[in-house]
């Protein structure tokens, strides 16, 4: 299709498209109407990598990440969960829109509701309950190492006052007890070493290296395989084995204090030696625990990321939905575009002959004229025929280019009888071939209009001529040629009437004297013109055989072209020569574009550009 083609498409099936938009802009009202209004409420929060320490550089290089992370963590359900529980009412998924401000470390909380108050609530508690959630999540990876501590520091402190009461009331008992208290110390923390060695190479084990070649066969760039989380685990053991080590040297000189003392020295005063030896590496432990526990706290906050709201939701004045304006433009766009689905579907559906080229490609015929369809009708009563009441208007133009048309054919071949016949009845035959044989008369041809459809004959309506006498009577020989003949001076041309309808038709069209009859009148006449049956009926294919040509009227965009076709097959088979169509009812093919230009020109005038409508 050219794009003139789709403008004729759309002016023709304008009323339509105008449908369409009109009930897609009424439901895309509708729709708004019956929408509750939804307000939103935004705030944003600001993601911070941990404070510069050894331990949190890879935290640092890694805030995109942790960006993307809180994106997701904020809607999880336990987040959701606790927000619904703190506010006293439930907070879906679908409320809760989050994501990341382009180019800028900030998470933007989007919260929807349809009480404007409720979405600025949800909006910042979901903010401070993520905030409480976070801060447990990264407290606990210390906490283990933290509690381990305190413990080690509450019994350092149970020793150091057991040493100091000691020290009062010196007993070889105690001293014994003091040496296994010692000795329990100790095996625990070679026991928490062992562990933490195992630990710390089942984690380097893990740390293996993905190694390349390039193209010159040289080592590729070493990329490490660990999590970030891992790396931390695997930093914080290695700190706390150093400290073990520590402890254990401490206590172990403890131990040697405690079990190998001189010899020579006994009584009160190598007791008292000894407690106040172990006291005071009691107390250095204590002070190395202490300083321990405060290195395990500053490594935490040193590790955390901070997350900090840098701007409250507020109330919102304005609903986001329902975009009344938009639904409305969008339901129209969809209307349109439904009605044009509908348009093309029943066009791709539509069988019907919808133009010359359409004739010319699928029927190989060409196409001699083209009768427009315009605005007004003629009645079937009208009379006298179109050519004689308006011999300017468009339509008499193009029955004298039909007639132009069938000189240029009889070149090869003369025409002396001429059939008119379409596929199916209400194609516009009849008045076709009285419209013909006059203008025909008009260039001084002698013509005579024979009404050759025995079945619905309409001629003799059309002239308003009374069908007493007529072609079956001529060919019963219940009269002659000359009395059935009506001479119409008006007109200019002979015609002969169907007369007495036969019940058997098409045995009278195929009998010799119908022959004989033809030949005759072939004689006596230059044009004549056989206004048959359609040639769905077997009377026409009889007459088509007989005749000299055969001219096809085809109704635009009614006629079907399968069965053109068909009726194509049919004359075919009786050799009958089909000289060309005519187009009838026309409304949107080039015809009209030249009538136009002849308006145009002035050459109609305006009392005879009356609108016509031909049917049969």
């Amino acid at each position: 299709m050219q794009p003139r083609d789709y403008l004729l498409l759309a002016k023709r099936w304008a009323w339509l498209l105008g449908v369409g938009i009109l009930i897609g802009l009424i439901g895309g009202a509708i729709y708004s109407l019956v929408q509750k209004p939804v307000y939103q409420a935004t705030t944003k929060v600001m993601v911070l990598g941990a404070p510069q320490s050894s331990l949190s550089d890879i935290l640092n290089q890694n805030t995109e990440l942790l960006s993307q992370t809180f994106t997701e963590l904020l809607v999880t359900r336990p987040v959701l969960e606790a927000t619904s529980e703190r506010l006293g009412y439930y907070i879906s998924s679908s409320q809760v829109r989050v994501q990341q401000v382009r180019g800028a470390q900030l998470i933007q909380i989007i919260a929807e509701d349809s009480d404007p108050q409720k979405a600025a609530e949800i909006a910042n508690t979901l903010v401070t309950v993520f905030l409480e959630q976070n801060a447990k999540i990264q407290s606990g990876r210390f906490s283990a190492s933290e509690e381990s501590l305190q413990a080690q520091i509450q019994q350092v402190e149970a020793q150091i006052a057991d040493l100091q009461k000691q020290l009062a009331q010196t007993s070889e008992q105690s001293s014994e007890k003091r040496l296994q208290d010692v000795t329990n110390i100790i095996s625990g923390i070679q026991t928490e070493i062992n562990q933490l060695q195992a630990d710390i190479v089942r984690l380097e084990s893990d740390h293996e290296t993905v190694l390349g070649v390039n193209a010159l066969g040289q080592p590729a760039r070493v990329t490490p395989t660990l999590t970030v989380d891992q790396q931390i685990e695997l930093t914080q053991k290695r700190s706390r084995l150093d400290e073990l080590k520590s402890l254990l040297n401490i206590y172990q000189q403890i131990y040697v204090s405690l079990s190998f003392s001189p010899a020579n020295q006994s009584g009160q005063n190598s007791t008292n030696n000894q407690l106040q030896a172990a006291l005071v590496l009691y107390q250095q432990i204590y002070a190395n625990l202490l300083s321990n526990y405060e290195a395990i706290r500053l490594a935490r906050l040193q590790s955390t990321p901070e997350v900090v709201q840098v701007e409250g939701a507020q109330v919102p004045s304005h609903p986001v939905r329902p975009q009344t304006t938009t639904n409305i433009l969008l339901g129209g766009i969809l209307g349109l575009l439904l009605a044009g689905g509908i348009v093309f579907l029943l066009e791709y559906l539509d069988d019907s002959i919808r133009n010359g080229e359409a004739v010319t490609k699928n029927l190989d015929l060409p196409v001699l004229g083209y009768i427009s369809e315009m605005n007004g009708k003629l009645p079937k009563e009208a009379y006298p025929p179109h050519v004689v009441a308006q011999p300017r208007s468009p339509v008499t133009e193009a029955f004298r280019s039909i007639r132009t048309n069938l000189e240029f054919v009889e070149i090869d071949r003369p025409l002396k009888t001429l059939l008119i016949g379409s596929p199916s009845p209400d194609e516009g035959k009849t008045t076709v071939a009285v419209n013909l044989a006059i203008v025909m008369a008009q260039a001084g041809s002698r013509v005579l209009l024979m009404d050759t459809d025995l079945r619905q004959p309409q001629v003799h309506e059309r002239l308003r001529l009374p069908n007493r006498l007529g072609l079956s009577d001529v060919l019963r020989e219940h009269s002659n040629l000359d009395e059935s003949l009506h001479h119409l001076t008006t007109e200019g041309i002979d015609v002969l009437t169907s007369g007495t309808l036969p019940p058997n038709p098409a045995e009278v069209l195929s009998s010799e004297r119908m022959a004989n009859l033809l030949s005759e009148v072939a004689m006596r006449y230059d044009k004549v013109i056989l206004d048959g049956p359609p040639f769905l009926i077997s009377d026409a294919i009889v007459l088509a055989s007989r005749v000299d040509g055969v001219l096809l009227v085809l109704r635009a965009r009614s006629t079907s072209q399968s069965v053109a076709l068909e009726v194509l097959e049919q004359l075919d088979r009786v050799k009958a020569r089909v000289v060309g169509a005519v187009l009838n009812r026309v409304q949107d093919s080039i015809s009209n574009h030249y009538y136009h230009n002849l308006k145009s020109y002035a050459y109609i005038s305006k009392e005879t550009d009356e609108l016509t409508l031909l049917e049969d």
